[in-house]
């Protein structure tokens, strides 16, 4: 079994789940996911999990994720993106001042709540939002924490003066679980204009860049596709790792607390024989296991 991850520029018209289920005929094994969900539109960068790795998806979302896109004023889908129904177009007659849009941008930096669209693969009552969306339902969905750190206008925008629409590229870096569709709406609601999305490209995402992901299509005609994958033990390189004994390890591999460590930092990745084999956290002192990964050659 394979233990690491796979950077994929993942095209428009797959599904993440597509992409997975493809790589797992490739990579003949089960245990594989992403760490975070790609509209089919979207393309851009999509980190793939592998065996072990699976267990670190958590720590891998705590990083932020950067996209680039471009929206639209003056139009508003049901899907808040253009694979859905205009439901509402309002002629713009020129374009909305600079001033006012940065305004508008501005007004969603920092941490809020935001309500996941209906189109979406959030689970409610055991069922995605968008199986009940496609069926004309709706239901109450639990508002969520995000934070916003960037966006903004990049370039100038572009107005259609025959549609009475403009056309702005835009940057959003963004929290994990953040929707840019809905974040775009409600940017044209601070405007008093319907808005959606034209297009997107994840850049960033868990701290890999897409610049260094490789084509979906290269990886399903290798012969030797294992030699795209990250292994574990470039994983996490913000935190700390410590390599402990042959004692301390009898004591990890059962999931037992480690004391005497020469260190204070916390979490931390602890190795043992070169191999990543689970995340400690510092409990005054003594460190406790947080999450294991145990790989099988040891």
């Amino acid at each position: 079994m394979y233990n690491g991850i796979v950077l994929v520029d993942k095209p428009a018209g797959l599904t993440s789940f597509d992409v997975v289920a493809k790589l797992r005929k490739v990579f003949q094994q089960k245990q594989i996911g992403h760490t975070g969900t790609l509209d089919p539109s979207v393309t851009g960068l999509l980190v793939i999990v592998l065996g072990k790795a699976t267990k670190l998806i958590d720590y891998l979302q705590e990083n932020q994720k950067q996209y680039r896109g471009t929206l639209i004023l003056g139009l508003k889908t049901d899907t808040q993106d253009m694979d859905g129904q205009v439901i509402e177009i309002r002629a713009l007659k020129e374009a909305i001042a600079d001033i006012k849009k940065k305004t508008a941008f501005d007004s969603f930096l920092g941490i809020s709540e935001q309500i996941p669209p209906m189109y979406s693969a959030v689970k409610v009552g055991g069922k995605h939002l968008y199986e009940l969306a496609r069926k004309g339902e709706t239901v109450e969905r639990k508002a969520r924490k995000i934070e916003v750190t960037e966006f903004c206008q990049v370039g100038g925008s572009k107005f259609d003066i025959n549609k009475g629409q403009e056309y702005i590229n835009f940057v959003a870096t963004v929290s994990k679980g953040t929707y840019i569709r809905t974040l775009i709406e409600d940017f044209g609601a601070k405007l008093g204009l319907p808005a959606t999305m034209l297009k997107l490209r994840r850049i960033e995402a868990d701290s890999y860049h897409v610049k260094n992901a490789n084509d979906l299509e290269e990886i399903l005609a290798s012969k030797e596709p294992n030699k795209f994958i990250i292994p574990m033990e470039k994983l996490l390189p913000a935190l700390p790792k410590y390599s402990i004994n042959s004692d301390d390890w009898q004591l990890a591999k059962n999931g037992g607390w480690l004391k005497g460590l020469p260190i204070s930092v916390s979490p931390v990745k602890i190795f043992y024989n070169n191999s990543f084999q689970a995340i400690y956290e510092n409990h005054d002192g003594l460190y406790k296991p947080r999450k294991m990964l145990i790989h099988e050659d040891n």
